[in-house]
């Protein structure tokens, strides 16, 4: 099966205004992608209350994909109830992590084509937008964990020519971490769990354990029976 072929101007309407996302020229790197394959998944052999994400390499991305929906649902929510005592600054950097993840989210639906899992109910009771620490606490775990899930993703794609694209999207993710954590406490952006692991190399997170910590903010069930992981 062909992979989609990914249009280079694309809009999405999040919360009112309309962005857009190819303005960042996220798209236009895709066009390297024309003629790499994705397995086409396989029957569903799952409860009707679960959500099957495939399996191979479209399972991979579509765990991907549910995380990118998370930090997107994360971010429509703090850009709509800023916390109190917000700079401008702040705000607008609010403003720009969530464009960034919708960019990120509409690349992955849009290579997943027909086998992007639908749209996921999310619930975010742990987050207190209205709090500074609670919102900068809860980012710095969401770009973390999108950070070091990408390279735990990469770790296992059976279609090598994704590699780039996403490593290209984990080091912004890392950026984004490094951000929001720095906001929390000065000179801390290289602090935290899931940064650095033993050998200082980046921190690896596998699917596994990406949809277990995923599950702090969903409402919606995955069957993962076909996910790869390690």
């Amino acid at each position: 099966m062909d992979i989609n072929n990914i249009p280079a101007p694309m809009q999405e309407q999040e919360n009112g205004p309309t962005y857009d996302v190819s303005r960042r020229r996220f798209f236009q790197m895709a066009g390297g992608l024309a003629g790499a394959g994705l397995l086409v998944a396989s029957c569903r052999r799952t409860p009707p209350s679960d959500t099957y994400l495939g399996e191979g390499d479209i399972a991979l991305l579509n765990y991907l994909y549910v995380l990118k929906q998370v930090t997107v649902a994360f971010y429509n929510q703090a850009v709509a109830t800023t916390y109190y005592s917000a700079t401008q600054s702040e705000i607008e950097l609010q403003i720009e992590l969530r464009d960034q993840e919708l960019a990120h989210r509409e690349f992955l639906k849009t290579l997943l084509g027909k086998n992007a899992v639908k749209t996921v109910t999310t619930q975010m009771a742990i987050v207190n937008f209205s709090d500074k620490t609670s919102f900068l606490t809860n980012a710095a775990t969401l770009e973390d964990l999108s950070a070091s899930a990408y390279a735990g993703v990469i770790r296992l794609l059976k279609d090598q020519s994704y590699i780039l694209y996403l490593g290209k999207m984990s080091t912004v993710d890392a950026r984004h971490a490094g951000y929001v954590r720095d906001i929390l406490n000065h000179n801390s952006f290289a602090s935290g769990m899931n940064v650095l692991d033993s050998n200082a190399l980046n921190w690896v997170t596998s699917p596994a354990q990406g949809m277990a910590q995923l599950g702090n903010y969903l409402e919606t069930r995955f069957d993962t029976s076909k996910l790869p992981t390690f």
